[in-house]
């Protein structure tokens, strides 16, 4: 589709980032309807995509050989809303950015009024918010969407110290040296970027809501589940943590979950040998196999959904998994046994937990590089088949 507007003129003055994910059908009329309400700004329209099958990238590059002001930035074995807006941002030649939604859910007409805000100094952050109008909220396809979102908002607000009426929108216009100042402390986890910047910048950039009807989705499906829920919850344990030590939230979820492993590793345990009447050796390793088992399967569709394993990749990840792991236990056996000789005066639960962290970091790196890359999967295990990891 060819957009009426001239050449773009030297000096933008407001980068559009767009994050993509199978919305092909949506980037030509997203550009038709930024074309009449951006008049008199100097403007370009930055796509990223997450490597969609349906062909976005591609509808992408078309529009941008017919004008100037399309851009794409095409990521491959990486996904994500929150890090697609932080490096569109950061390709941004704008000094105002704007991001948006590329399901057209997002009121254009607002973006004048947002971007005069921000270029004028009245504030650094202009923010779209879907519950200042009485029916804003009208696109959220269902209640579950609205009760997530409305739990969301409250939980954000008294976390964080806010008094916003949506401030988990994906639709806003910054400062981009307010990304620049955040950048060291986000967490990129999630969908909610807007709360990881206003969290992270330092001093926190001051913020002014506007209102916008969110509309009805035309083509694609939305990308808000439950697991929201549990990414928030990620999110606040990473910026509280963070406070005393820096811990990714990737790490935070693949230790919770072992945690929990151990839980099952005992129960497991307690039922072979008490229920069943199974000897204790035998119900060890039982306990041993289910435990790592889920874990495995826990983090494969929680902690790495992005990368998540399928087919015959699963079943050769959980063989790598177990190895890994099984390495992790004589780590463990001889840090702790070290330290216990080295330092007789000391409880037998330091040694132990120090044994216990040490499993922890082992386990989550050695996984992360050998289990959940599939480059390195797909290299170490190739038998001349096409690449059978498939990420979406």
């Amino acid at each position: 589709m060819q957009s009426s507007a001239p050449a773009t003129p030297p000096g933008i003055q407001l980068s559009v980032v767009v994050p993509t994910y199978n919305e092909g059908p949506n980037v030509g009329r997203l550009l038709k309807n930024l074309d009449p309400v951006l008049q008199g700004i100097r403007w370009e329209l930055i796509f990223v995509d997450d490597s969609s099958p349906d062909g976005t990238a591609e509808a992408v590059r078309a529009l941008a050989r017919l004008d100037p002001r399309v851009r794409l930035i095409f990521r491959h074995n990486r996904r994500g809303l929150s890090s697609a807006v932080v490096e569109g941002t950061l390709a941004a030649a704008g000094e105002v950015v704007a991001v948006m939604d590329g399901d057209l859910q997002h009121e254009e007409g607002v973006l004048p009024r947002m971007y005069e805000a921000v270029s004028s100094g009245r504030t650094e952050i202009a923010s779209a918010s879907r519950f200042l109008n009485e029916d804003g909220a009208a696109g959220l396809s269902s209640q579950t969407r609205l009760k997530i979102s409305n739990t969301g908002i409250r939980l954000a607000n008294s976390a964080f110290g806010l008094a916003l009426s949506d401030p988990l929108t994906g639709f806003f216009v910054m400062r981009r040296d307010v990304l620049l100042r955040a950048l060291p402390a986000l967490s990129e986890r999630g969908f909610k970027i807007l709360l990881d910047i206003i969290a992270s910048a330092r001093p926190r950039p001051t913020v002014l809501e506007f209102p916008f009807r969110f509309r009805q989705r035309l083509h694609g499906d939305s990308k808000l589940d439950n697991r929201v829920i549990y990414d928030f919850f990620l999110f606040f344990l990473e910026k509280k943590i963070g406070r005393v030590l820096r811990l990714p939230a990737q790490f935070l979820s693949f230790a919770l979950i072992n945690g929990m492993g151990i839980l099952v590793h005992l129960a497991v345990l307690m039922i072979a040998v008490s229920l069943i009447g199974v000897g204790f050796s035998l119900s060890q390793l039982i306990a041993t196999l289910v435990a790592m088992f889920f874990n495995f399967f826990l983090n494969n569709l929680i902690t790495y959904h992005d990368r998540r394993l399928r087919g015959t990749d699963f079943f050769i990840g959980f063989l790598l998994f177990t190895a890994l792991c099984s390495i992790g236990v004589f780590a463990n056996v001889g840090v702790a046994t070290m330290l216990h000789r080295e330092h007789a005066q000391l409880s037998y639960i330091i040694p132990a937990i120090a044994g216990a962290m040490i499993t922890v970091v082992w386990n989550y790196v050695a996984t992360m590089m050998f289990v959940w890359d599939g480059r390195k999967l797909h290299k170490n295990f190739n038998t001349g088949r096409p690449q059978a990891l498939k990420n979406r």
